[in-house]
């Protein structure tokens, strides 16, 4: 068990980026958390440690959303993770207000793996479209993920999970890839795809036709705040 109290907070903001122009539009913005003697803590072991406390893991969440959205690129779109078990019930409303103070903004949210989740995400998916707040669907076509037609649909943009990099051998699987492409671009909606390590992935994210690209290929665009902040658990 890592003692959360001990924690700083602070955040990563990795590019979004145009497959053929190599332009870069917009980020998403990445937890991180770091140990007294600087060491990083995975941000996936903090939040599976404050799932079991639905207080503490709302009160976090909305920190290190106030914090990726202050210190954000300026004048950039700029992408959020949002766990929908840290904004259930009465913590929906304070979240939304903070995030309607950006213009540029779109919230990532995933169903998980199970019915509830999906449930859930669908929920807030309506919430955030109420505030006109953007909604991506995040991690589409991980393992073990589940997908909710209802919010394919009705998102506004489908990032799809480095997972899908495995099939570029696969005739199958890229077949199904641009299927998903397709249908996103025939009801007005954009497409990114995670984990673009090679340039071989680069080409192949190209051929398919998603409109923007993630991944350690562009890490020296990766931007870090100077800053941190101490988790505060009151």
């Amino acid at each position: 068990m890592i003692n959360l109290s001990s924690l700083t907070l602070s955040c990563e903001y990795q590019p979004f980026v145009d497959p053929h122009t190599l332009a870069i539009d917009g980020y998403e913005a990445l937890a991180r958390f770091y140990l007294p003697n600087g060491d990083a803590v995975a941000p996936n072991i903090v939040f599976e440690q404050l799932h079991e406390y639905t207080d503490l893991l709302a009160a976090v969440e909305y920190q290190a959303k106030a914090f990726q959205l202050t210190h954000a690129p300026s004048q950039q779109r700029i992408f959020i993770n949002v766990d929908p078990h840290a904004v259930d019930g009465p913590h929906t409303a304070k979240l939304i207000k903070l995030l309607s103070q950006y213009q540029q903004i779109t919230v990532e949210i995933i169903e998980n793996t199970c019915i509830s989740d999906a449930q859930l995400a669908n929920q807030l998916f309506g919430q955030f479209k109420q505030a006109n707040i953007q909604v991506a669907l995040d991690d589409i076509g991980a393992p073990h993920s589940m997908l909710c037609v209802d919010l394919m649909m009705n998102v506004d943009y489908l990032k799809f999970d480095r997972h899908w990099l495995t099939h570029i051998t696969h005739p199958e699987g890229v077949q199904l890839l641009i299927a998903l492409i397709n249908f996103a671009k025939q009801t007005n909606k954009q497409c990114i795809l995670e984990g673009i390590e090679t340039e071989t992935q680069l080409a192949f994210a190209r051929d398919i036709g998603v409109d923007l690209v993630q991944g350690f290929l562009f890490k020296s665009w990766f931007i870090r705040p100077s800053r941190s902040q101490t988790l505060c658990l009151a």
